[in-house]
C-alpha cells in the first residue's frame, strides 16, 4: 500500500442511539512522511511531515490541508508548521521560539497563522506551469536559497474507517476497524486525491442482539470527476461485535445513474428508492427498498 504525502483528516462523526447502544462512525485520512531534500550540493535536510485537517475537506473549494513536523540539518532540529494545497503549493514555517506548533482551525477562509512569529519559510511550488525551474525556495530572513523541490502530489491517500459501539448502560466502548470491508468495492486503499463521504444512514438491533448498520457512501474523485460513484454498505455484527456479513450496492455512478427517495411510496418500515438514468433520457431504470438497514432490489438497474 502506498501512503500519502499528505493529509490527516478526522471527520464525519455521527452519533446514533439504538436500543441502549451509541454508534459512532469515525473517518480518518492520515499520512506521516519523511523526505530527504537537497539543500546544497553536499547537504541534505531531513523533513518529517505530519498531514492533517481539522474539518471536512471540500474539494470543490480548492482544498487546503495542514502540516506539522520538523526538519533537521547539521544535527539541529527545527519545528515546522504549514499548509498544503494539492496541485498548487506547500508552505512550511519555522517558529522563532522553535516550539512545536499546530494549526487547529481556519476562520472563514483565512488561515489562523501569524507568519510574523516565524523566522524561516520553505515554499515548494507544485504547479509546473508556474514553476518552470522546478525549485523549492528556502527563505531565511532576507536570504533566499533555491533548493530541491518535492512532488507532494505524487503519492496516494490512506483511508481508515472505524465504527465505535458503546453500551450506554455498561459504559463500554469498542472501536471496530471496518476499512477493509468498506473500501474494498472501490479497489485498493491507495487512491490519489479522493474523498470518501461516509454517513451512518441507519442502525438496527434484532432480537438476537445482532447489530445491523447501513452506511451511505459517496466516492468523489477529483481527477477524473466522471469516475465518481456511491451507494449503500450493509454490515451485520454479532453481539461480540464481530462482522458476520457485509454487502455493497452501488446506487450512484456519475454519468450513468443516480437514485432518489420515492416520496409517493408509503410504508411503516420500508423506504422505496428509484434509480434514474443520469445524463441521458432521465428514465427510471430500477428501484430498491431499505428496511431495517437492509437493501433489497425490486428492479435491477443496468446501463
Amino acid at each position: 500500500m502506498t501512503k500519502s504525502p499528505f493529509l490527516i483528516l478526522v471527520f464525519m462523526v455521527l452519533n446514533h442511539m439504538v436500543l441502549a447502544q451509541d454508534i459512532e462512525v469515525i473517518y480518518h485520512i492520515s499520512s506521516d512522511q519523511i523526505y530527504r531534500i537537497d539543500i546544497k550540493e553536499s547537504e541534505k535536510a531531513v523533513f518529517y511531515l505530519h498531514f492533517y485537517s481539522p474539518g471536512i475537506v471540500n474539494y470543490g473549494e480548492s482544498p487546503q490541508f495542514f502540516v506539522s513536523g520538523w526538519y533537521e540539518l547539521n544535527n539541529h532540529k527545527h519545528n515546522l508548521v504549514g499548509t498544503y494545497s494539492p496541485l498548487n503549493s506547500m508552505a512550511l514555517y519555522v517558529s522563532k521560539d522553535n516550539k512545536p506548533k499546530y494549526i487547529d482551525r481556519i476562520e472563514d477562509t483565512d488561515l489562523n497563522l501569524d507568519t510574523t512569529d516565524y523566522k524561516e519559510r520553505f515554499v515548494f511550488p507544485l504547479n509546473n506551469e508556474l514553476n518552470r525551474e522546478n525549485k523549492g525556495i528556502w527563505y531565511k530572513g532576507v536570504e533566499k536559497t533555491f533548493i530541491e523541490n518535492i512532488d507532494f502530489d505524487s503519492k496516494n491517500v490512506c483511508h481508515k474507517i472505524f465504527i465505535k459501539v458503546g453500551d450506554s448502560n455498561k459504559n463500554v466502548n469498542r472501536s471496530i476497524d471496518i476499512s477493509d470491508f468498506v473500501i474494498k468495492p472501490f479497489g485498493n486503499n491507495d487512491i490519489f486525491l479522493e474523498d470518501y463521504n461516509i454517513e451512518l444512514y441507519s442502525s438496527f438491533t434484532d432480537d438476537l442482539g445482532h447489530l445491523h448498520l447501513l452506511l451511505e457512501i459517496r466516492n468523489e474523485y477529483v481527477i477524473p470527476s466522471s469516475s465518481s460513484s456511491g451507494g449503500y454498505f450493509y454490515l451485520k455484527l454479532d453481539k461480540y461485535h464481530v462482522v458476520r456479513h457485509y454487502e455493497y450496492v452501488e446506487t450512484y455512478n456519475q454519468g450513468r445513474y443516480i437514485s432518489f427517495l420515492d416520496e409517493n411510496y408509503i410504508h411503516p418500515t420500508k423506504q422505496r428508492f428509484l434509480v434514474l438514468a443520469d445524463w441521458s433520457n432521465s428514465q427510471i431504470i430500477g428501484s430498491f427498498f431499505i428496511e431495517h438497514c437492509q437493501l433489497t432490489i425490486e428492479k435491477k438497474w443496468s446501463f
